[in-house]
């Protein structure tokens, strides 16, 4: 396939909801059957709009003849967290379809997240992803991202971690972020086990 066949937009009027729903849940579908199951491209097609578009947020598309191949969304929030205050931007509903996989989609759209993170004036950009999604986690720590929070899903259990990339350089050495993550990390975990402990009584 000739990556010039790529075209990355924000969402035309075009392609449905339903058509992007269907897009990452066939692009999820791996991590469902390992067991990694995600928030986002679980939820139905009706709700799509309103975590995106319907809150001001851009829904990216990767287009191949007309299809779409990837999708990628970005909002703007405001939240005071340990490793920043003020507004960020969050990444969600990534998705890149597995025949196309290796072919800079991902990238792609990542970069044009990160040119609307900065067109809106944040310095972060932020994501969270199920703990045992080691193969996005070990590329977004190749592109910058770094683990810093950690928290169980009220729910169904699963572990989540939260990554930042400060656009103009981290403010925060390397070793202080392993060292905080892993103490919130491990404080979380005995917070989620005591709560289990506890329902069992």
């Amino acid at each position: 396939m000739n990556p010039e066949e790529i075209v990355f937009l924000e969402r035309p009027e075009s392609i449905s909801w339903e058509e992007i729903s269907a897009v990452l849940k066939k692009a999820h579908a791996e991590n469902v059957k390992n067991g990694i199951v995600l928030p986002y491209p679980t939820l139905p097609a009706s709700e799509l709009y309103a975590k995106t578009e319907g809150r001001g947020g851009k829904m990216l598309v990767a287009l191949h003849r007309g299809k779409v191949v990837g999708t990628g969304a970005v909002a703007i929030i405001e939240k005071n967290l340990w490793c920043g205050k003020g507004k960020y931007a969050y990444s969600f509903l990534d998705a890149v379809l597995p025949e196309f996989r290796g072919e800079g989609i991902f990238r792609q759209i990542a970069g044009i997240q990160e040119e609307y993170a900065r067109s809106a004036r944040v310095d972060r950009m932020l994501f969270d992803t199920h703990e045992q999604n080691r193969r996005m986690i070990a590329i977004s720590e190749k592109n910058g991202y770094r683990k810093v929070d950690f928290k169980v899903r009220a729910g169904d259990g699963h572990p989540s971690v939260l990554l930042v990339k400060w656009l103009d350089g981290c403010p925060i050495s390397y070793s202080k972020c392993r060292r905080k993550y892993a103490w919130i990390r491990l404080n979380r975990l005995i917070k989620s086990r005591v709560k289990y402990l506890i329902k069992q009584l």
